[in-house]
């Protein structure tokens, strides 16, 4: 008779335990596609239309997993009536990036129709080549953030710095992406606020996951490089 209130004491007290110890040896899906791919960052994880099937989001880019065959698909869910998902989704998780931009500390130019938001290495070949191209249109509002890439630009940081410095900014960086800077001796100022500023630039573009220059957001379309073919297509409205 006396042993009986030990044993109800001893369940209560650690039986609580005993379920933390399950839950925690037993990962669910989610958790080990995680340990799965532990070399990219995730950025979205969740579970398709599909049972069993796992869309994993990451760079731009979605693939799916199935955990129990532990197979990788690279490809397109569409539905029957032929609508791609994983376009949808593509589209969300751009909406999602750019939304809450700080547009105020970009580079200003243009007052036209369509949105353009740019991500420049001042060095970058492309990256002139878009400049080139957009300054003969006046349709497009462009706010342009910096991300020198000084380990194959070495003077891209200081040509950032020289167009943050400049009273306008949007003359400095038309002067700079001309590519009149290139072999003329040119000042910076010591601004700390620039200096900030610059640094919030290439946060900004680390934020969004950028892996080369230009990267570009054309009224919310994704746009890799000089690829001057969609370009057109998305502000033409084809």
């Amino acid at each position: 008779m006396r042993s009986r209130p030990l044993l109800v004491m001893f369940v209560v007290l650690f039986y609580p335990l005993q379920l933390f110890a399950e839950v925690e040896t037993k990962p669910d899906d989610e958790e080990l596609i995680r340990i799965r791919f532990p070399e990219i960052t995730i950025e979205g994880l969740g579970k398709t239309e599909i049972d069993g099937l796992y869309e994993i989001a990451f760079e731009e880019k979605i693939v799916y997993y199935h955990p129990q065959s532990g197979l990788t698909i690279v490809g397109e869910i569409l539905t029957k009536d032929g609508i791609s998902l994983t376009a949808r989704k593509k589209a969300e998780m751009t909406a999602d990036r750019i939304k809450n931009l700080p547009l105020e500390k970009a580079i200003r130019i243009g007052n036209g129709k369509h949105t353009v938001i740019e991500v420049v290495d001042p060095d970058c070949p492309f990256c002139r080549k878009t400049a080139a191209f957009f300054r003969k249109r006046s349709d497009v509002t462009r706010y342009v953030f910096l991300l020198p890439i000084t380990e194959i630009h070495p003077e891209a940081e200081r040509k950032s710095r020289y167009i943050l410095c400049a009273p306008d900014r949007k003359l400095a960086y038309e002067e700079v992406l001309s590519g009149r800077l290139d072999h003329e001796a040119f000042e910076t100022c010591e601004d700390a606020a620039v200096s900030e500023l610059l640094e919030e630039h290439k946060r900004i573009g680390r934020r969004l996951g950028v892996r080369g220059t230009p990267t570009m957001w054309i009224d919310g379309e994704f746009v890799s490089g000089a690829d001057f073919k969609k370009i057109a297509r998305i502000l033409e409205g084809n």
